[in-house]
């Protein structure tokens, strides 16, 4: 099974569920593979894939139908989820939907950098998992592409790019510069080092880190200066922090209310910001009632993100043309790609034609020149025959029809039925 109807993308997001439900079902990484794996063996099912970010979980199959779908995505991802978070997609709006994802169409900040980076982890994981084939893999590789194609060419690949942006941008709204802050930031990872970067580009006064592995905390403190914690000594760590950056994979609560000195929270100046980048949340929610601590999850951050739509209308246009473009090829070429087995055949068919007509001309004594016109010929015929189909297979479906379809996607996201 290899045609795009039979794709059938089912999860949630920033969209359809908050963050105190989305860190439920957050997919650990060592979770991923098996769970792949038994998606992928399932009955009915031919190719799997399972994208999990801090902001959305979604699971893709290849070769059954939407209640099936559906009942495989609850059984390995979303036991117990209510209804009205989950979404789904079916054929050319599943494609659509991936698409809108690898571009940062979909994310909580528009045209985010992160999620290219997220959706290649997903390909990897599906192909380590030996849980894609013929389809998904062309899918995945054209909807990494895309996204490439949206960064590089509209001005959504400039600016306010990421979560770890904007958690710098709230900082700078609560402390205005950053200069005299001492920053703390607890993980190791590329979201805590992209952080890092921010930071540093703001000149912070200082930052140091913490991680599970120590080892890591010392490598990426090496790299932008300060202190490395492991885990066990947080609570010293948080003693010099002004402003705490939270993104770790993990259990929830592993920052929790006794880390924090009640005593020192009282005697500072100025309050201190937590700012939670982590799903599930790494700082215990009941922080947010101790005094002169300010907490921001991810939520929080939405009246921040909306700030950052603003004047980009014209970029927001141009991506739509770029996807629709997109799919548009990509549809082509799957549907050329399903004439390979007759194009083989059509092959075969004139060549042995040739061989016929060449014996009853030529009598089996053909020249070498009548050899020659005839290969040429049949060459030149194969070639008209190709085109051919290669112009049905883009017409099959118009970009014009693409469009309006896309334009319906949209609506319907805007007011679900």
């Amino acid at each position: 099974m290899d045609s795009v109807q039979d794709l059938i993308l089912v999860g949630f997001s920033h969209r359809t569920a908050p963050v105190n439900v989305r860190e439920q079902y957050a997919v650990r990484g060592e979770d991923l593979e098996p769970c792949l794996r038994a998606i992928a063996s399932a009955d009915g099912v031919d190719e799997a894939c399972v994208l999990s970010t801090c902001n959305r979980t979604e699971v893709l199959v290849i070769g059954t139908g939407r209640e099936t779908a559906t009942a495989l995505a609850r059984q390995h991802l979303f036991r117990s989820m209510g209804d009205e978070h989950l979404y789904a997609f079916e054929g050319v709006h599943a494609v659509i939907h991936l698409f809108r994802v690898a571009g940062g169409l979909d994310s909580l900040v528009l045209g985010e950098s992160e999620i290219l980076a997220q959706v290649k982890h997903a390909l990897d994981q599906a192909r380590k998992a030996d849980a894609i084939k013929r389809l998904l893999h062309p899918l995945l590789t054209h909807a990494i592409a895309v996204g490439k194609r949206i960064r590089t060419e509209t001005e959504l690949g400039r600016g306010t790019l990421s979560v770890a942006r904007v958690g710098v941008d709230v900082a700078k709204q609560v402390f205005g510069s950053l200069e005299a802050a001492h920053a703390l930031i607890i993980g190791a990872g590329e979201t805590a080092q992209l952080v890092a970067r921010h930071l540093a580009s703001e000149r912070v006064g200082s930052m140091d880190f913490a991680n599970r592995t120590l080892q890591r905390a010392e490598l990426v403190a090496s790299e932008f200066g300060g202190v490395a914690y492991g885990l066990g000594d947080l609570k010293q760590a948080l003693l010099r922090a002004d402003l705490v950056v939270a993104c770790i994979d993990g259990d929830g609560g592993l920052v929790g209310t006794d880390l924090f000195s009640a005593r020192e929270l009282n005697r500072r100046a100025r309050p201190m910001l937590v700012v939670d980048l982590s799903v599930p949340r790494a700082v215990d929610r009941r922080a947010a009632d101790l005094g002169n601590l300010l907490v921001y999850d991810l939520d929080d951050l939405e009246p921040v993100v909306e700030s950052n739509l603003k004047n980009r209308g014209a970029a927001m246009t141009q991506a739509d043309e770029i996807l629709v473009a997109e799919v548009h090829k990509f549809l082509a070429l799957r549907t050329y790609a399903a004439f390979s087995p007759v194009i083989g055949e059509l092959a075969q068919r004139f060549d042995t034609a040739r061989e016929q007509v060449l014996d009853t001309v030529a009598g089996g004594s053909a020249s070498a020149r009548e050899m020659q016109i005839a290969h040429e010929l049949v060459k030149k015929l194969l070639d008209i025959a190709l085109s051919t189909m290669k112009e049905g297979a883009r017409n099959a479906r118009s970009e014009a029809v693409l469009d309006r379809e896309y334009q319906r996607f949209l609506d319907n996201l805007e007011s679900p039925s």
